[in-house]
């Protein structure tokens, strides 16, 4: 019986690099794994991106399982019940785990799809055959991020003193979650910490789905050169925003520093 490792996030703990080193070790890995990877091209991301766009807009009238459950077929291009069962599989979409704050403008709570998306994914592959994966990092390093996608990707103005005020005073990711797992017993849901990974992020859900260490260490890891250029194009997003002139004057800058991001990194 095939087991199904969903790795449904969280945002901004190391998703990105994750599936990116999937990606580049794609080759190696479909020996020992079959990886259903938010990165690829083609109807395998057209799936995850439907079904995560559809439990992030109905998770508050109730996620429809046939719906959801067909989204993902699309991903893994035939019927779950037609998946081979000779190997462990790896589905991977940090939007797996619903909005998120600073993502949308429209959404209150922190994480409020997240029990709702376990939920369903658990009627779709079936409690007794899927393990869920999810990555906490630092507190206030997550916040801070967060932050930094909002002023990106929203055009967020205000400053991260008020960002941080939407949550509560006590909130701790780590503890959220560890609440979460708590309170779902009939799931097999672990918890992991960025901070703790070895190699890269992602690197013990590779271990969980039983890829030997051997195979681990080599493993390629992703180029992260533009690394210093994304917090400089972070910086100059905010001071554009918040910015006194007019919004037509904010878009064409914005689209100069885009533009310019690009000639970096084809650099």
């Amino acid at each position: 019986m095939a087991i199904f490792h969903i790795h449904m996030g969280l945002p901004k703990t190391g998703s990105t690099t994750f599936q990116n080193t999937l990606q580049l070790n794609a080759e190696i890995l479909s020996r020992e794994m079959l990886v259903i990877n938010r990165m690829c091209s083609g109807t395998q991301r057209q799936g995850l991106l439907k079904a995560h766009a559809y439990m992030r807009n109905s998770y508050k009238s109730g996620i429809d399982i046939e719906i959801l459950k067909r989204n993902l077929e699309t991903a893994f291009g035939t019927c779950l019940s037609d998946v081979p069962d000779t190997l462990p599989v790896l589905v991977t979409d940090e939007g797996l785990c619903g909005p998120h704050p600073g993502q949308f403008k429209d959404h209150d709570g922190v994480l409020p799809a997240l029990p709702a998306a376990l939920d369903a994914l658990t009627a779709v592959f079936a409690p007794e055959k899927t393990v869920f994966h999810i990555v906490v990092r630092d507190n206030a390093d997550w916040i801070r991020s967060l932050y930094n996608q909002a002023v990106k990707q929203t055009g967020y103005a205000s400053d991260f003193e008020k960002f941080k005020s939407s949550f509560t005073e006590d909130f701790n990711l780590e503890a959220h979650i560890r609440a979460l797992q708590s309170a779902h017993p009939d799931k097999d849901i672990r918890v992991h910490k960025m901070e703790d990974h070895g190699l890269f992020p992602g690197e013990q859900i590779l271990a969980d789905c039983g890829i030997k260490q051997v195979c681990l260490e080599a493993l390629k890891i992703p180029d992260k050169k533009n690394q210093s250029w994304s917090t400089a194009m972070l910086q100059a997003m905010q001071v554009i925003n918040g910015a006194d002139i007019d919004q037509k004057s904010k878009n064409i800058l914005r689209k100069n520093i885009a533009q310019q991001r690009d000639i970096f990194s084809k650099g």
